[in-house]
């Protein structure tokens, strides 16, 4: 479904990827686990192009591309097939929660009002908060700021939903409801890919670990290879195995 070959990305003279080269698979949940600054959110950035990638190629579906020399519309074509949850939610503080979940279905997409409303209040209702409708990112925790999140990417009915560490600004006794809305999205067959701290998470819930360090994929494998069976010494090391 989505394959990256051979990724690098440097910013001024550091080469944060390496050369990064994965495959993910439809229906899938792929967990990317790795110290800060191994590339992880980059490498997350650069799938949809809210980061561009220096050289490399990616296929999507029926889509070939060469990423150094990507056109603006192949782009945007990219990015209608994905979504994006960001560590600190980025919610419009002058929106309610509905109005977020809206607002990329009307002024993207150029859904009609009315059907977006119906689009974005079942999305909402999908992570919990429906009684949450018309409530302001202010009035919300941390966790339902979130899971709000999570309904504006489900609104857009992606191919695959990217995750850049969700939980990351979150109290730890908020960390399980976000995490429980995600687990439920994959036991639906949802694709993911989640850059995670969440080592049990990603251990319970992944079907793909990709273990990452200094711009280059050290290991990957099953939740099982990585966590109860990983190979490589720095994986060892960073899993205090």
């Amino acid at each position: 479904m989505l394959k990256l070959t051979n990724v690098h990305k440097s910013f001024d003279k550091t080469e944060v990827l390496k050369g990064i080269s994965l495959n993910v698979e439809k229906g899938s949940v792929t967990a990317i686990i790795g110290p800060s600054g191994a590339g992880k959110t980059t490498l997350l950035r650069c799938i949809n192009f809210l980061e561009k990638a220096d050289s490399g190629t990616l296929d999507f579906d029926e889509i070939h591309l060469d990423l150094e020399k990507v056109s603006k519309k192949t782009m945007l074509d990219i990015r209608r097939k994905t979504a994006f949850v960001f560590q600190n939610y980025n919610l419009f503080a002058n929106m309610t929660a509905l109005q977020n979940v809206m607002e990329g279905l009307v002024t993207a997409r150029k859904v009609p009002k009315v059907q977006a409303k119906d689009i974005a209040l079942k999305a909402l209702e999908k992570v919990g908060l429906r009684d949450k409708a018309d409530f302001y990112p202010s009035s919300l925790s941390g966790g339902q700021q979130q899971r709000v999140g999570i309904a504006r990417a489900l609104a857009v009915n992606p191919d695959v939903i990217l995750f850049d560490e969700p939980t990351s600004a979150l109290d730890p006794e908020l960390t399980g409801e976000v995490l429980s809305v995600i687990k439920s999205l994959a036991a639906e067959g949802t694709t993911m890919v989640i850059v995670t701290h969440e080592m049990s998470f990603a251990r319970d819930t992944a079907d793909k670990v990709i273990f990452m360090d200094k711009g280059v994929i050290v290991e990957e494998g099953s939740a099982a290879d990585i966590f109860v069976h990983p190979k490589n010494e720095r994986t060892r090391q960073f899993l205090k195995l």
